[in-house]
């Protein structure tokens, strides 16, 4: 698996943001990855794992998750990096599920945690700088990212300036990797700044639990939740889910 594009893809994000943040990772009590995943009809075979960092308290950043989902010879890899919940830090998401031969499909966002109305000035600092890597993404009649069609229950919770692509392949993920580590180090810069203490620290952190519910509920993306649990099961599956869920501060 070490070897696939799609891990690569996002070891080398992961990598990215571990040197920008001083993460602290979190394992099981084997020291193995935070939650490792079994295949639900042979609980001797992997399924993958979910991996669980933690930021400093004095961050903007809450936590990082990568999970690693393995069915047969498909491949999910899922990233999140997650603002304080008391913030209006943005969350930052990409994914990559790989499968046979070449074939892949792909996105990433900075999701907002703000509305538009209420503070534009916070979309013109936050989502303003991706213009030209969207841009750049979306241009080339080569990918598919230009044309894809977005699910319209999940693009209401996240941004405009989402990269997604319809199945395509290798070649097509890096073309379009420049604008995604764009999207990335721009995030992380985001981070080191001191401008998203919320008016409303508790309001702000309700705001983020009712988000991110909807976000990741069974029924915003049936198809993809429906798949989680047949392949680890539900209980387990529920747990990886709560784990994207909680915030650490």
């Amino acid at each position: 698996m070490s070897d696939t594009f799609s891990y690569l893809f996002i070891q080398e994000l992961i990598e990215q943001s571990l040197a920008a943040t001083d993460w602290t990772e979190q394992h099981n009590e084997d020291r193995e990855a935070f939650l490792p995943l079994y295949n639900a009809e042979d609980p001797d075979k992997s399924a993958g794992y979910v991996r669980f960092w933690h930021a400093p308290e004095s961050s903007p950043l809450d936590r990082m998750i990568h999970m690693c989902l393995l069915a047969g010879p498909t491949q999910t890899q899922l990233l999140f990096i997650f603002g304080r919940a008391d913030t209006t830090m943005p969350h930052f998401h990409a994914q990559a599920v790989q499968f046979p031969p070449d074939g892949c499909v792909y996105n990433a966002d900075l999701i907002p945690r703000v509305d538009p109305v209420d503070d534009p000035e916070w979309f013109s600092t936050v989502l303003g700088p991706l213009r030209r890597p969207y841009k750049k993404a979306i241009s080339d009649r080569n990918n598919s990212c230009a044309q894809a069609p977005a699910n319209p229950a999940l693009a209401a919770y996240m941004s405009p300036w989402g990269i997604a692509s319809s199945a395509t392949d290798e070649a097509e993920l890096n073309r379009v990797r420049p604008s995604i580590d764009a999207y990335l180090t721009h995030y992380l810069g985001l981070a080191g700044k001191s401008a998203w203490a919320a008016a409303d620290a508790q309001h702000q952190r309700d705001r983020d639990r009712r988000h991110l519910a909807l976000f990741f509920s069974d029924e915003l993306d049936p198809r993809a939740w429906n798949g989680v649990y047949r392949i680890v099961g539900e209980e387990t599956g529920r747990k990886a889910k709560e784990i994207m869920l909680t915030p650490v501060y």
